[in-house]
């Protein structure tokens, strides 16, 4: 992947996240994989729903996945990896409070999906992730672990972090 994209990705998660900067040089590898290969380091159980898994930053591997059929050259590809860097940013500032519990995980998704959907904007696209977020409450129990069914989109961003195909939604007008 070119440098200068690299980048300007991480230029555009610090400006729209407020996150502490980090060096370029600092930001762990990108590497595209395939479809199979991120199913199995997601969910080597072959959970349903890993399908959908688009990218994650792997804490563990302290590097950044991302499905090698994305398009670098377009915005609306290249911004899962805004929001990737974005859980870099948060993981770098806060360790690893920002997965404690159910409330903590919500609120570092929902940093990452705006940064990622003012990127998206600011590149003129209509796409817009995240949606499901403003649905999706903590229980009583708001450990991670209770709270998420096996196989769920919860269960499969306590570790590492990752996230899923976006559903199209209508542009804000």
């Amino acid at each position: 992947m070119e440098p200068t994209l690299i980048a300007f990705l991480l230029d555009m998660a610090i400006k729209f996240s407020g996150l502490p900067p980090i060096p370029v040089a600092e930001l762990p590898p990108m590497e595209p994989v395939s479809r199979a290969t991120m199913q199995e380091i997601v969910c080597p159980e072959a959970s349903p729903g890993c399908g959908a898994i688009v990218a994650l930053f792997d804490t563990e591997g302290q590097r950044i996945l991302y499905l090698e059929s994305l398009n670098m050259e377009n915005s609306s590809d290249n911004s899962f990896l805004v929001h990737e860097i974005v859980h870099v940013l948060q993981y770098r500032h806060r360790g690893e409070a920002i997965y404690a519990d159910c409330t903590a995980l919500l609120q570092t998704e929902g940093q990452a999906y705006r940064v990622q959907n003012a990127y998206l904007r600011r590149e003129g696209q209509f796409l817009r992730v995240g949606d499901v977020l403003r649905f999706t409450t903590c229980g009583t129990d708001k450990s991670i672990a209770a709270r998420a069914p096996t196989g769920s989109e919860l269960e499969s961003r306590s570790r590492p972090s990752a996230i899923m195909a976006p559903q199209a939604v209508a542009p804000d007008i």
